[in-house]
């Protein structure tokens, strides 16, 4: 089953079971089915998480919370800056010369 964000969904780990608010969409990372992953939030303890495809044994409600946003300082960073020093000084070393470029002089 496919979810979205904003659906409320009971989580299994271990032997403890929680509910949890899906925040983002669906990531993967590889094409191994383990390593599918979701950013959530858990109601019980308030903490955020990743949490496995596997681990979710079934859907609670669909279209729980879905205006729920993360918040995290990360999100609201100028990285003005960092564009910057990327543009100042990566190097990408041209291994083909240009046909513009190359002279008639042969």
């Amino acid at each position: 089953m496919n979810y979205e964000k904003g659906d409320l969904v009971l989580v299994v780990i271990d032997n403890t079971t929680s509910t949890c608010v899906i925040l983002t969409s669906e990531y993967t990372p590889s094409s191994h089915e383990a390593t599918e992953f979701y950013y959530t939030y858990c109601l019980e303890t308030g903490e955020y998480a990743f949490t496995y495809r596997y681990e979710i044994a079934s859907l609670v409600s669909k279209g729980f919370a879905p205006d729920l946003e993360i918040p995290n300082q990360i999100f609201e960073t100028d990285w003005s800056f960092y564009d910057y020093l990327f543009e100042a000084f990566s190097y990408f070393p041209q291994f083909f010369p240009d046909e513009s470029d190359s002279s008639e002089d042969d």
